[in-house]
């Protein structure tokens, strides 16, 4: 199965719901709840199975966003946050949630809700061994939640969708940054409302650095650079459109990249390291450059790969993050290049451009050998469970919902209880609803581990997903199968879908470690 067909933008744009005069959307149908617990054999779940609901009603065309050149914008680079005070073990940070207005379109000014004000949120570049305290306050007038995605983090910090920040109120999360050297997010988690809450600016990326990583000579400073790619529609007036109670996915026909619209980057000919980020709500992307050349992918969401491997595009679905090396030094002054995005229907769509403008001195290195990833052995697994994640009638009810084994999301409920340094193997199947005319893709992220993917439909992984992961795509009827090991903290954490409105729409799974 293709990586750049399936994917959620063809599929989740048709089902959009009519967008009012006002620049408001109408709700669509909307499910709720729970996963069941996980019994010895997961491989068995039953639910009822009803004859197919009827295919989703052809929206009214959403009003398209006001028009923007692409390569207009100047591609804004994220600002790090700076602690405010640091100690030996630990560095403080603050952060607000607050309503703000920011320019995402050139020449509107847009509500977003924001972490200090901006949009994507600030920056954190972290170091590995040195714990991260951030606290909190939220001025906004919605419950909020934090969750540091892909972090090793201890429970009462991991962000629980009921560990809510309500307005007015302040938390302090702890982040060890125990793992080795990645590129991390953090974002809500409010139940029911990060989809919303996500859509309108709460996202932001955290990096750990470590020193065997700074060793290895790959580019840093100016020449390391974060790319958060986000789609959002906007009203006319250039107003944010999140269509509240659409279960099949937010999506837009703006592509922003670190908040700007298609933009443009200047770069020198040498090598830059791009870290980039899928944080959309819905849509995957499948990316590749305009003139053919391969582009060589050094790291994924846990971290860098044994060694570079080149492709001529590379998929990333929603949630999850790559981290490729270009060098264009072989390219002469004035060219550009355009970063695409190859799984858009209409064909290959701009994401951004780069604008080869100037020499540079480049003492960066790019290492044959980039790390060495010691294997969890499939032998050492003491339990294999299995998820299956559709779209399914509920046992007490007629509402078709998105469910994780037959039953909705139930906070309450623990679905799996693995031990503590424990090696398992869970099993994910993607089970499309029959007669439905559209089919989508389900990236699984699963809070506190990171995994290694052992097989797609029996067959091994990719080359550029043969490392640590903690989100994963899983496409239509397809079974993907990962291993991983419970470490360090005991407690309760989430298994679910990140397109974020089958999440709030309960496509998550309570398990505690035990």
């Amino acid at each position: 199965m293709t990586h750049d067909v399936l994917l959620t933008r063809r599929r989740t744009l048709v089902l959009l719901v009519a967008a009012a005069a006002s620049g408001t959307v109408v709700a669509a149908t909307s499910c709720s709840q729970s996963q069941s617990e996980a019994p010895e054999d997961q491989g068995a779940h039953t639910h009822p199975k009803a004859a197919p609901p009827p295919g989703p009603q052809r929206p009214t065309p959403v009003p398209p966003s006001p028009s923007v050149a692409h390569f207009s914008v100047a591609l804004p680079l994220l600002s790090a946050l700076q602690p405010t005070r640091s100690d030996a073990t630990t560095d403080y940070y603050q952060m607000t949630e607050r309503v703000a207005r920011v320019e995402l379109l050139p020449g509107y000014s847009t509500t977003a809700w924001t972490y200090n004000g901006v949009f994507p949120g600030p920056l954190i570049r972290a170091k590995r061994g040195r714990t991260a305290s951030v606290h909190v306050t939220n001025q906004l007038t919605t419950d909020t939640v934090v969750h540091l995605h892909g972090g090793l983090t201890p429970p009462e910090s991991d962000g629980f969708p009921m560990d809510l920040i309500p307005p007015g109120g302040e938390r302090d999360l702890v982040y060890p940054n125990t793992r080795r050297g990645s590129t991390l997010w953090y974002h809500d988690h409010t139940m029911d409302h990060t989809g919303q809450n996500i859509y309108m600016g709460l996202a932001g990326m955290y990096i750990v650095e470590d020193d065997g990583e700074a060793a290895l000579g790959l580019p840093i400073g100016e020449f390391d650079v974060p790319l958060v790619l986000a789609n959002r529609q906007f009203t006319q007036t250039g107003e944010l459109v999140y269509p509240d109670g659409n279960k099949f996915g937010a999506t837009g026909d703006v592509l922003l990249v670190n908040g700007a619209p298609w933009p443009r980057l200047e770069v020198a000919r040498r090598k830059y390291r791009f870290r980039i980020l899928n944080a959309s709500n819905s849509d995957s992307y499948t990316l590749a450059l305009s003139d053919g050349r391969p582009l060589v992918q050094i790291a994924t969401e846990g971290g860098l790969l044994p060694s570079p491997v080149a492709s001529k595009s590379l998929p990333v679905g929603m949630g999850e993050r790559i981290e490729i090396v270009f060098d264009f030094a072989s390219y002469p002054l004035g060219s550009q290049i355009v970063l695409q995005n190859t799984a858009d229907p209409n064909g290959p769509a701009d994401v951004m451009r780069f604008d080869v403008v100037r020499d540079s001195v480049d003492n960066s290195q790019l290492p044959a050998t980039l790390s060495v990833i010691g294997p969890l052995r499939e032998g050492d697994a003491v339990r294999t469970r299995e998820f299956t994640f559709e779209e399914t009638q509920v046992a007490d009810g007629p509402v078709y919902a998105w469910t994780i084994n037959g039953h909705t999301f139930d906070p309450q409920r623990i679905d799996a209880l693995p031990d503590l340094n424990a090696v398992e193997v869970w099993t994910f199947r993607n089970i499309p609803f029959p007669g439905v005319p559209f089919q989508v893709v389900h990236p699984i992220h699963v809070h506190l581990v990171n995994f290694l993917i052992l097989d797609r439909d029996g067959q091994p992984p990719a080359p550029y997903e043969a490392g640590w992961k903690d989100t994963v795509v899983v496409h239509p009827n397809e079974t993907v199968r990962v291993i991983m090991r419970f470490e360090d903290y005991r407690g309760r954490y989430l298994i679910h879908c990140h397109n974020l409105e089958h999440e709030d729409h309960a496509m998550m799974a309570r398990f505690d470690v035990a």
